[in-house]
C-alpha cells in the first residue's frame, strides 16, 4: 500500500498537468512517455552504481588522477575513514535504494499514463 501512493500521486500529477497546461492527449502521451523513460533510466543508473558494477572502473580513474595530482596523506586518511564509516555507508546505500525505488515508481506510473492515453486515443 505504501508503494501504491507515489504511483497514484504521479498519475494524479499528470492529470493536473494536462488540465493546467491545456495539453492535447497526444502531447500528454508523448510527455509522460518521455518522463517515464528518463525516470526509469535514472533508476537503472542508481541500481548500477549501488551494485558496485563500475567500482573497479572508478577506482582506476581515481588511481590515474592521483598520479596527475598527488594527494596528501591527510586526504588519504580522511578518505579511508569515510570509506570505513559504517553509518555513512548505510546512509548512502539506503538513500540510493530509496532514490532508485522512487524513480522506478515515477517511471512506471508515467509509462502507465502514456499507455492509458494510447488506449483512449
Amino acid at each position: 500500500m505504501k508503494k501504491l501512493i507515489p504511483f497514484l500521486l504521479t498519475t494524479l500529477v499528470w492529470i493536473v498537468i494536462k488540465k493546467a497546461a491545456d495539453l492535447s492527449l497526444v502531447d500528454l502521451i508523448n510527455h509522460s512517455f518521455l518522463a517515464g523513460i528518463i525516470s526509469l533510466l535514472a533508476g537503472a543508473c542508481f541500481v548500477i552504481f549501488q551494485s558496485g558494477f563500475l567500482s573497479l572502473f572508478f577506482h582506476g580513474f581515481r588511481t590515474l588522477g592521483s598520479f596527475a595530482t598527488p594527494r596528501s596523506r591527510a586526504m588519504e586518511r580522511v578518505d579511508q575513514l569515510v570509506s570505513e564509516d559504517e553509518g555513512w555507508q548505510h546512509f548512502k546505500n539506503k538513500l540510493a535504494g530509496q532514490m532508485a525505488l522512487s524513480s522506478f515508481l515515477i517511471g512506471f506510473s508515467s509509462i502507465a499514463v502514456s499507455l492509458v492515453g494510447l488506449v483512449l486515443y
